[in-house]
């Protein structure tokens, strides 16, 4: 067996040698040779495993904080735009893109890029945020559910 991979003649004689040490076994071991000793006899037992049941409601539930450390991606979709690729490669400083949203919509709240949420955008100090502003009443979160 130079590779890795067993040929099909490798493979045969392989079964028929284990088969010839299962025959010779009972016949070792009828004469009382240390050979018997040697090969260790096979038993093979039937398992039965218990029935699958589901868990009663109420039942225990994991805590929460157990997932507490899971990271997750938290992203905000202002809104959306389909460009054809002749479009997107005429795009250049200061092109402006018209997004399926109106001016003042809130903004879509994503986790691990599902709708969670309604958000306006605000700013605080330089940097940009959002303010959760309702769940499941965007007009794109109720598009998700249908």
């Amino acid at each position: 067996m130079s590779s890795n991979k067993m040929s099909q003649a490798e493979i045969e004689e392989l079964v028929s040698r284990l088969q010839a040490a299962d025959t010779a076994a009972p016949e070792a071991a009828a004469s009382g040779s240390a050979a018997a000793a040697a090969v260790p006899a096979h038993t093979i037992e039937k398992i039965t495993f218990p029935e699958l049941t589901p868990q009663p409601p109420g039942g225990k539930q994991r805590d929460l904080a157990f997932f507490g450390a899971v990271p997750v991606k938290l992203s905000l979709e202002l809104g959306k735009a389909t460009l054809t690729v002749k479009e997107i490669l005429q795009l250049q400083e200061g092109s402006i893109i018209k997004l399926d949203t109106a001016a003042g919509e809130n903004a879509l709240l994503c986790v691990n890029d599902r709708p969670l949420a309604a958000a306006e955008v605000i700013v605080i100090n330089e940097d940009i945020g959002c303010r959760v502003a309702d769940f499941n009443v965007h007009p794109r979160l109720r598009q998700e559910e249908d």
